[in-house]
């Protein structure tokens, strides 16, 4: 950008003033070339800055997805837990002779010879069976 001189104003010829005009040119040129150097370093430096915000974001994002995932494997698994508690306290029962004999008498009306059999509420083997696998349905439906 140059200024325009004014015409009456005659400039000097001498090895002082074009010196004086040479070190202004490379004082100039230097500062342009430190303006670039700092402009590229900032350019690089915001692309990099950008990039690490990106991926820290992404990383963010797939930890919550994954921390999601990990609760809703939580619920399964306490469900799953309850589900076979109920079944080993099923098993143990049926290891017991008494408790199978009286649940075959409860539920399908088998008796021993010469034996009648009386429905009392107190009796509620057949019960806990149908409430058993009432429960087992309903966690199979849920999952």
């Amino acid at each position: 950008m140059k200024k325009k001189e004014p015409t009456n104003v005659a400039q000097l010829k001498n090895d002082y003033t074009q010196a004086k005009t040479l070190q202004a040119h490379r004082e100039r040129k230097q500062k342009r070339k430190v303006r670039r150097r700092i402009s590229v370093i900032l350019l690089i430096g915001s692309l990099f800055i950008i990039v690490l915000s990106l991926r820290i974001w992404n990383s963010t994002q797939s930890i919550s997805k994954m921390e999601k995932e990990r609760q809703q494997a939580e619920v399964v698994l306490k469900k799953t837990e309850n589900n076979q508690e109920q079944l080993n306290m099923q098993i143990k029962r049926l290891e017991d002779e008494n408790y199978v004999a009286k649940l075959a008498r409860s539920q399908y009306y088998l008796s021993k010879d010469n034996e009648i059999i009386f429905s009392l509420p107190e009796d509620n083997a057949a019960k806990v069976i149908e409430k058993t696998k009432e429960k087992a349905e309903i966690t199979e439906k849920e999952d």
